[in-house]
């Protein structure tokens, strides 16, 4: 066994989002010293720049761990600016993937300048935690550590940008297959984070081609623990009044099926059913109509709200109050929410796709991806009678934080002793 690993938190460092990759990235990183523990190695939370390497100092980790409060106009304006500025590009994805390539090196040119340098040896593990794609200089950093004889490791949260590039941006589509490509054959194993992700990453041809070993761990939740911004009232009082309050969390894309969501609850309440829909998250990619459309609704502000500006401590609060959650996403890599949620004995309506079954099990309530009135009669099925969901999301059980990042450890331990027993050739 090697006698480092270092952790490469980049993108969160750079960015300091709070959605799904970035707070998988935190929570590991916070848990460094239970992974090493496990391993019995010392671990090093890390960010690349094109020099390489840099060991994160106090204020570096405060940076990384401690996002600040978002202001949700600002999410708004910058989202819509953001997308004009990429419809530009999007005729020519060479130009879009250089232009991100630059940016991002010298963002980390910037944010690394005071930081230690750290080299590779090849008595190290390097595990890639964070989303590589989007110009990240961690793909040269980690094929340059394999040459230096390191075992090399990457997480990949989900295959959505190759099986489904009709639901992301086309830049997105196209950087991360040409990224994912490359990872395949510079890596020494890649982590999934379902066990029906794992299979899909097995399936892909660059993965065919160069052999990688795949294996998988379970995400973790520790709602109890309160962290990041302070609560505060972003929320109206409305929204939990005047009938059971369905939340969606996540981002604001077509991907997630918010437009279905609100097709079925316009639906409801044109039949007169009292029920609230609490829609919680940035703004993504694609939604300017709406957005609109939302807040030009008959219900807007009365049965019907949408939060961009919420921090961790009030989604928390949010989605322990919430009579029910709704995942209504058409593909996800894994759907936090669904255990988040579960946690707190509040059950989950989901559409019928393989990632949530094999998360919420039976505790879940399924509904066909894409069919509006299904949907709406498991809104209606739940109002009827909710005390049969109650009690399936009182019974569920999931690991927390630590037990994930147990996962994490050992699954290192499998692709490591899988590296060691690979010849130099087959590793080369």
């Amino acid at each position: 066994m090697p006698k480092r690993m270092l952790l490469d938190a980049t993108k969160t460092f750079e960015c300091r989002f709070s959605t799904g990759i970035q707070r998988v990235v935190r929570e590991l990183v916070r848990r460094s010293d239970l992974i090493g523990a496990a391993l019995g190695v010392e671990v090093i939370p890390v960010v690349t720049s094109s020099r390489g390497y840099h060991r994160l100092d106090a204020a570096g980790l405060t940076r990384l761990l401690d996002p600040p409060a978002a202001t949700g106009g600002a999410i708004v304006a910058h989202s819509r600016l953001a997308r004009r500025a990429k419809e530009v590009l999007q005729s020519n994805m060479r130009v879009y993937a250089t232009m991100q390539r630059l940016s991002m090196r010298r963002r980390m040119a910037a944010l690394t300048a005071n930081l230690e340098p750290i080299d590779v040896t090849s008595d190290d593990i390097v595990a890639l935690i964070d989303d590589f794609a989007g110009g990240s200089p961690s793909l040269g950093a980690i094929a340059k550590a394999r040459r230096t004889g390191a075992t090399t490791i990457a997480i990949v949260y989900d295959l959505i940008p190759i099986l489904h590039p009709e639901m992301v941006p086309r830049p997105i589509a196209y950087l991360f297959k040409r990224t994912f490509e490359k990872m395949a054959g510079r890596v020494d194993g890649l982590i999934a984070i379902s066990k029906s992700g794992a299979d899909l990453i097995r399936a892909q041809p660059a993965v065919l081609r160069s052999g990688v070993p795949v294996s998988s761990f379970y995400l973790g939740q520790d709602l109890h623990v309160a962290r990041g911004n302070p609560a505060s009232t972003t929320i109206p009082e409305d929204a939990w009044h005047g009938g059971p309050t369905f939340i969606m969390v996540g981002s604001i894309e077509p991907r997630k099926r918010h437009a279905a969501a609100l097709a079925a609850f316009s639906s409801l309440w044109e039949d007169g059913v009292a029920a609230n829909l609490l829609m919680v998250g940035r703004v993504g990619w694609d939604v300017d109509a709406f957005i609109h459309e939302t807040r030009r609704h008959v219900q807007f502000g009365k049965s019907l709200f949408l939060c961009h500006d919420v921090g961790d401590n009030e989604l928390r609060d949010a989605m322990a109050r919430a009579d029910a959650t709704i995942m209504a996403s058409k593909a996800e890599g894994f759907g936090l929410p669904i255990v988040e949620s579960l946690a707190f004995g509040v059950p989950v309506l989901a559409s019928d796709i393989p990632i949530f079954r094999e998360v919420a099990g039976e505790a879940g309530c399924y509904f066909p991806p894409d069919d509006i009135n299904e949907f709406a009669g498991a809104i209606r099925g739940f109002i009827d009678n909710p005390e049969g969901y109650q009690t399936a999301a009182r019974a569920f059980s999931w690991i927390n934080w630590d037990g994930s990042a147990s996962e994490f450890a050992e699954t290192v331990r499998v692709l490591v002793n899988a590296s060691e027993q690979s010849s130099p050739h087959e590793r080369s």
